[in-house]
């Protein structure tokens, strides 16, 4: 064997190990596309481009299997979404101010803070993906919610005075919105969740005469609070009054009725004593008050009484 066949062999033998390791990374990599995981709260939609057709159904989150060179999944969430356009770029879905600008039936300039709640109906999701042309769920919701909602509101508004809109008729006003999106969303394959007008920001004009009228009702409040305290006031020396006049009342039907019993007993008494006063009792009585001496009168004249019978206790007829 001739040195220069051996070299030969080897280089043979790696290039074979080269191309084998290739494939096996090639086939690797075919399995390794070939295997998606959907995300959960999502389902996936599976279009053919070789068809361009939709795959029926909605996969579910977890791991599924596509050919990598004619298939691609769209995934779209089916769970609620919250989507805010609020004046603080801080907390709404877009930087900035991105609150809603309206005008009340007399024209004046009002922002809305707004909140919506959707999420992609899963029986639809493929219907969805055909309708926007396998668009993300973020072109979805720039052109879905966020447009037909800045079109709505004012729309809705404009038919209400500020005042309405900040207080007395907003919930009405927020019913009609409702509404009106609901079936804008529903048209598009997306249920409307909720909406909610979070905060009604004022020019400063018009937020000094709120202001204003809130004191004043504040004012009318308590001026009504005190005179109800008052009329209870008064209800309860009613009251008062009432029981201490029946109190007296009462107290002196007592003390008539105790003169009257009294009375009534002194007279018994008086008729009792009237007939029990006998003449021999009244002389008794006499003799037994009687001192033993005889009445003087001016003039010396005595008068004529018959001391016997007053000394012997025996009655003269």
């Amino acid at each position: 064997m001739s040195r220069s066949s051996v070299p030969s062999r080897s280089i043979g033998k790696i290039g074979t190990l080269v191309v084998i390791a290739a494939i096996a990374a090639g086939l690797l990599s075919l399995m390794t596309s070939s295997w998606r995981s959907i995300s959960p709260g999502y389902v996936g939609i599976v279009f053919d481009k070789a068809s361009h057709l939709v795959t029926p159904g909605a996969l579910e989150p977890g791991w599924t299997f596509i050919n990598p060179f004619t298939q691609a999944i769209q995934e779209y969430p089916v769970t609620i979404q919250n989507y805010a356009m609020v004046l603080k770029s801080s907390e709404g879905s877009t930087t900035g101010d991105d609150s809603i600008k309206i005008q009340s039936s007399e024209g004046q300039q009002l922002n809305l803070d707004v909140v919506i709640q959707y999420q992609v109906i899963r029986a639809e999701a493929g219907t969805l993906y055909q309708d926007w042309g396998g668009a993300d769920i973020s072109v979805v919701e720039d052109r879905v919610v966020r447009q037909y909602t800045r079109t709505q509101v004012p729309a809705i508004a404009a038919g209400y005075t500020w005042e309405q809109v900040v207080s007395s008729q907003r919930a009405e006003m927020t019913t009609k919105i409702t509404e009106a999106l609901h079936t804008e969303f529903a048209r598009r394959h997306l249920e409307l969740v909720s909406f909610g007008i979070r905060e009604v920001h004022l020019p400063e004009t018009l937020q000094q005469a709120l202001n204003s009228k809130i004191q004043a009702q504040q004012q009318a409040e308590q001026q009504k609070y005190q005179l109800e305290q008052a009329r209870v006031k008064a209800d309860q020396d009613k009251v008062v009054a009432q029981g201490q006049a029946q109190a007296l009342q009462a107290q002196a039907e007592g003390e008539a009725a105790a003169t009257r019993i009294r009375a009534e007993a002194q007279a018994e008494a008086n008729l009792k004593l009237a007939a029990s006063l006998t003449p021999a009792l009244i002389q008794y009585q006499q003799v037994q008050r009687w001192d033993g001496k005889l009445p003087v009168f001016s003039g010396g004249a005595t008068p004529l009484i018959n001391a016997s019978s007053i000394i012997s206790g025996t009655v003269t007829p």
